[in-house]
Parts: C-alpha cells; sequence; structure tokens
C-alpha cells in the first residue's frame, strides 16, 4: 500500500536538493532541502523495514525496461530552471499543484518505473510480470534479468518487489 507512494516521493528527492539550491527565501530553501532529506531517508527506511519481510520465489515471465517513459519523467525535472528564484505565494501554489498532478500520474502509470534517486544510488525498477500472473514493479540492482528466470523478491504490501536474488 505504501510502495508506490513513497517510491514516488524518494523519486522527487533529486529536485527537492535542486529546489533547495534554486530558491533564495531561506525558509522555502530550508524547506526543500528538508524534503530531499526526508525522500532519502524514505527510501533507507523502506529498505530497512523490506529486509524484515519473508522473501519469495518468483518466476519471471516478461520483463520490461522503461524507456520512452525516462525521458518523459526527466521533464518534470525541468522546474528548477523555469521557476524563480524568489517565489510568491501564488508560485509556491502552483509548484505544489505541479507536483501534485505529477504524483497522480506517478502513482497511476508506468512511470513508477523512473526513480533518479535509485538509479544514482545504482539500482532501477523495472515492470515484471511472473508466471503466477502478479504484475509487478521490481527494485534490482541487476542490469541482465530476462524472462524465464527466478528471482528471490520481498514484496511490499502493493505491486512493488525487492530483489533479495544472492
Amino acid at each position: 500500500m505504501l510502495g508506490k507512494p513513497l517510491l514516488f516521493f524518494t523519486s522527487y528527492a533529486p529536485l527537492f536538493a535542486l529546489l533547495a539550491i534554486r530558491f533564495e527565501p531561506l525558509a522555502l530553501c530550508l524547506t526543500c532541502a528538508g524534503l530531499a532529506t526526508a525522500g532519502v531517508g524514505a527510501l533507507f527506511a523502506l529498505f530497512h523495514l523490506d529486509k524484515r519481510a519473508s522473501p519469495g520465489a518468483h518466476q519471471l515471465r516478461e520483463v520490461k525496461h522503461a524507456g520512452a517513459e525516462a525521458g518523459a519523467y526527466m521533464g518534470s525535472y525541468l522546474l528548477p530552471f523555469l521557476t524563480v528564484s524568489t517565489p510568491t505565494l501564488r508560485d509556491v501554489i502552483a509548484y505544489l499543484a505541479f507536483i501534485a498532478v505529477a504524483g497522480a500520474v506517478y502513482l497511476h502509470s508506468s512511470v513508477v518505473q523512473i526513480n533518479p534517486l535509485l538509479y544514482v544510488l545504482g539500482y532501477r525498477v523495472l515492470g515484471v510480470v511472473d508466471t503466477k500472473g502478479l504484475r509487478a514493479f521490481l527494485v534490482t540492482r541487476r542490469r541482465d534479468l530476462r524472462p524465464d528466470e527466478t528471482i528471490i523478491a520481498t514484496r511490499l504490501r502493493d505491486d512493488v518487489l525487492i530483489d533479495r536474488t544472492p
């Protein structure tokens, strides 16, 4: 249930860091820096909590790499370069609305496969379908994952798997 929302929040941690650098009002700078730090912390908390779960075997039938979605998602990272350094309240409300809309799209589309923070840390997110019909997003460090492989993964409450294959 919390897997996708946490992945969304963590995916925007680098964006908040860029906004913290860009904004001049100290309160806004500190807020964005705090959100960036919280995003990184949320990712490590997610991994830490997931280590307590029991892993299970998943034989993969399909593996989908994010292709065109990556370019479309990175468009949202233009926000810091389109902002004013000293935004008005209306500007801040517009930025928050943009992030809310981006969140809705993220949670209900395959864009969940794109997470810049995970990529920076050496992970990636793949769309997978196992032989039991589970459609999920797999967080993994592996680069050569293919259909017909069996992986060991923990499953978050929704459709997010964390690869624990040795």
